[in-house]
């Protein structure tokens, strides 16, 4: 699993600076044709494509656990709350759809869209399992691990590592579908792994979930039955919310000036190791009034320096 996740996290940041490049080139051209323009629907499609491409690299570095977050300290409960209707939307109405908000919920520190995408994924996950209806629960509560009081024995986790002492915030996501087998079980994290057909999707939805998890330094345990459902478990550690703390939650909310459209006649310096992204951004540039001096760079152990 290391090893896989440190392939695919470097293939997607090479192939996120080519992706980066078409994307790109695909708003010059975009400029340039109309919507009444032949080439102008081409063009739609193969921004959208590259796009898509894009979705695909933001999972596998989900995965890897090279995606850049940003956490904050978040309320869980009012995360689950405002994906409420969305959640209803992506099941079905023949779901049954039940939330159970823990009371006096500790706090935890996590990437707001990360988690929620966390959410959405078992929820889409559960629904395909109860392809004949059924019932879907996500349960919030908070819980102390210790050596009296630890997972149940018949959770599964990929990485087999035993969950540290402490207070945490469990998220639970039950379904009453059809459950897994135990090799199921045992690869369900995998990525690319799908019971589904080859044409429903990339098998990278659990992984991916398994990587914001893992990235949020938290865990996951999932227990299934055949035919009686499953139960996917995450614990997040709780924080304590001191004055300074909230004063630095406060400060990052700050709204930023809005920085006007920049144009000139100056010169600009433009450092980037990727070829196609150089170009792209050296001809935007030009195109608002600017000469470039482009030097292709390459730090030491970084990728990216867009």
């Amino acid at each position: 699993m290391q090893a896989i996740g440190q392939l695919a996290g470097g293939i997607a940041h090479d192939f996120n600076n080519i992706l980066t490049g078409i994307i790109g080139f695909c708003d010059l051209l975009l400029l340039q044709h109309s919507a009444g323009d032949p080439s102008f629907g081409d063009i739609i499609q193969i921004q959208q494509n590259a796009k898509r491409g894009s979705n695909l690299v933001r999972q596998l570095l989900a995965f890897s656990r090279r995606q850049t977050l940003q956490p904050k300290i978040i309320d869980v409960n009012r995360t689950i709350a405002n994906l409420y209707e969305m959640i209803k939307r992506l099941i079905g109405e023949n779901i049954k759809f039940n939330i159970y908000y823990g009371r006096d919920l500790g706090a935890v520190r996590a990437d707001q869209g990360q988690l929620e995408q966390v959410i959405l994924n078992l929820a889409v996950n559960a629904s395909a399992a109860m392809e004949k209806g059924g019932e879907l629960t996500i349960r919030t509560f908070n819980q102390k691990i210790d050596s009296l009081n630890s997972t149940s024995q018949d959770m599964f986790s990929p990485d087999k590592e035993t969950i540290e002492h402490g207070n945490y915030v469990v998220i639970e996501v039950i379904d009453t579908g059809c459950g897994m087998t135990s090799d199921t079980i045992g690869k369900v994290f995998d990525p690319f792994f799908s019971t589904k057909d080859i044409t429903s999707g990339t098998g990278l939805g659990l992984s991916t979930v398994y990587g914001i998890i893992k990235q949020t330094e938290g865990y996951i345990y999932v227990a299934s039955k055949v035919n009686h459902g499953t139960k996917f478990s995450i614990f997040l550690p709780m924080v304590y919310i001191s004055d300074e703390n909230l004063r630095e939650e406060d400060s990052e909310e700050i709204e930023r000036p809005v920085v006007s459209e920049i144009k000139g006649n100056g010169i600009i310096l433009l450092i980037e190791d990727e070829d196609s992204v150089r170009e792209f951004i050296a001809k935007a540039l030009k195109r608002k009034g600017f000469d470039c001096n482009r030097s292709k760079h390459r730090q030491r152990g970084a990728r990216n320096n867009q």
